[in-house]
């Protein structure tokens, strides 16, 4: 075999492996992201960034003791991945660092996702509890994972949420998937993470929250 002809071989392996990775990469839709509750912890995909609930306490200080103090991640103590996206309801784009110097409750949903309809009056309710008190609860549509143009429409009045909501949008890259989607590697809904008012990430809860259990977070980092 020629040396022109086995390197033509080995570019079109190379090529063939890297559409059948695109392909791969961007099919991870709807029927294949999971939902989680807060009695179903074990169906929540591990990743890096994540944190049992139940052990966040016990690991938060070592983790944030050895963070430098501009670091951007998913851990706690981590200042929040910044991004910027339309808010619902209106004609204006906002970033999550607008919101800084409140105490933020971010929570990712999709319509679908029966855990994440579930907990939303708590979220609501948490609103219209601690708005105007240094807490602000803040949602974001996973939209590109939404079943059907309008479900986000038909869930926020559904629901009357009076709270601010981020429509998520795609990378516009060769991933597929939205800004959000990406920045907090996604792989379960629905995800919450408190921030302190620095942006700092306090909390991340994998799976349905309550009232209570939220009401608990902000009151500590209240104190």
């Amino acid at each position: 075999m020629s040396n022109k002809r086995f390197l033509n071989i080995v570019i079109s392996i190379v090529a063939i492996s890297f559409i059948v990775y695109v392909f791969v990469d961007n099919t991870v839709k709807d029927d294949q992201m999971t939902y989680v509750t807060t009695n179903d912890e074990d169906n929540v995909e591990e990743q890096s960034g994540d944190l049992d609930f139940n052990n966040q306490n016990e690991n938060s200080s070592s983790s944030a003791a050895s963070l430098t103090k501009d670091e951007v991640g998913l851990l706690i103590g981590m200042y929040a991945p910044d991004f910027t996206l339309p808010i619902w309801g209106t004609d204006e784009e906002g970033s999550l660092s607008s919101f800084r110097g409140e105490i933020v409750v971010l929570n990712l949903w999709a319509s679908w996702c029966p855990p994440c309809r579930r907990e939303m009056p708590d979220l609501i309710k948490l609103h219209e509890n601690y708005d105007g008190k240094g807490v602000k609860v803040v949602g974001v549509n996973m939209s590109t994972l939404e079943k059907s143009v309008g479900a986000t429409d038909e869930f926020m009045n559904e629901f009357n949420v009076t709270f601010p909501n981020f429509v998520d949008h795609a990378n516009y890259s060769a991933n597929l998937r939205g800004m959000v989607e990406t920045l907090y590697r996604v792989r379960s809904i629905p995800a919450t993470y408190i921030l302190d008012e620095g942006g700092r990430i306090q909390q991340v809860i994998r799976g349905e929250v309550n009232y209570e259990m939220l009401e608990l977070q902000v009151e500590k980092i209240l104190e």
